[in-house]
């Protein structure tokens, strides 16, 4: 994982419940006489230190798929570097679980890089039940609101992707149903953030559950946002886009036939529409 976004994450996602960044040489909490490097290796089992960069590399298993789909997979690479990890602890069918997201490196010929999110059992010998790229951007973290519970034996996960260039961070949120011991994209929200001459737009996304009487789960809450100001002009500002602040809510509630959750709302054309208007 690259130091800017090691920073940035600090700073703008920092919160108390959120994960601390590790090492692959670092022990797991409550697994004596393991490390990190020893799960990983479930998904990389060649993973060592080379000898003439001082890096830990090595090959996976089996290409991991991506959540979000083939428009994201790309070619994986000939080898991984592992970077910092996160773990994080949660419960899936009132049973404990480890995941971790791991940074592998870059991609060949692509922009985002490979976060590898991993799935294991909380016991004494942790087994990896599923695995997943997540990363939707150049780099990737567990987001400040990573947990979001389902239930008093559930939780929803939610990773973040961004890359900065110049006055324009991309990105989004990535929220992740691990029901049934499988990841599963629940929903992709693609943010788009600017502080241009005369005119800026920051772009936020809030999740939050609640209470959906009759359903194996609670629903999950999204709220996305845009706070779109008009600025100094005596830059010279110019084609400044004609729009204003926005925000847009959804609902995804599980679908117990379909085993996953749904929204009815259109949230991600509107989403779309808005930011077609403004950076087009």
């Amino acid at each position: 994982m690259r130091t800017a976004l090691i920073l940035t994450a600090l700073l703008a996602l920092a919160s108390p419940a959120r994960a601390a960044f590790l090492n692959g040489s670092d022990p797991v909490p409550g697994h004596p006489g393991m490390t990190y490097l020893d799960l990983i290796k479930q998904a990389v089992p060649d993973l060592a230190e080379n000898d003439a960069d001082d890096q830990v590399e090595g090959h996976f298993a089996k290409n991991p798929r991506h959540i979000a789909g083939p428009d994201f997979q790309g070619d994986p690479p000939d080898s991984v570097t592992l970077g910092l990890i996160e773990d994080q602890r949660i419960k899936i069918g009132g049973k404990p679980r480890i995941a971790l997201l791991v940074d592998l490196g870059p991609k060949p010929d692509r922009v985002e890089g490979l976060a590898l999110l991993m799935l294991f059992t909380d016991t004494p010998h942790p087994k990896l039940l599923d695995d997943a790229d997540v990363g939707v951007d150049k780099d990737s973290v567990l987001a400040e609101h990573a947990v979001l519970p389902l239930g008093p034996g559930d939780d929803a996960l939610v990773t973040y992707s961004e890359h900065d260039d110049a006055d324009l961070t991309m990105g989004g949120y990535v929220l992740i149903s691990p029901v049934g011991d499988h990841l599963k994209l629940i929903q992709f929200m693609q943010l788009t953030s600017v502080v241009a001459c005369g005119w800026s737009d920051m772009e936020t996304t809030k999740f939050s559950t609640a209470p959906d009487p009759g359903r194996a789960y609670r629903k999950i809450e999204v709220r996305v946002s845009s706070r779109f100001r008009h600025t100094d002009p005596s830059c010279g500002a110019r084609d400044v886009p004609k729009t204003h602040s926005t925000a847009f809510s959804a609902a995804y509630r599980w679908n117990a036939a379909a085993h996953r959750f749904e929204t009815t709302s259109n949230i991600e054309a509107r989403w779309k529409a808005y930011n077609d208007a403004v950076f087009k």
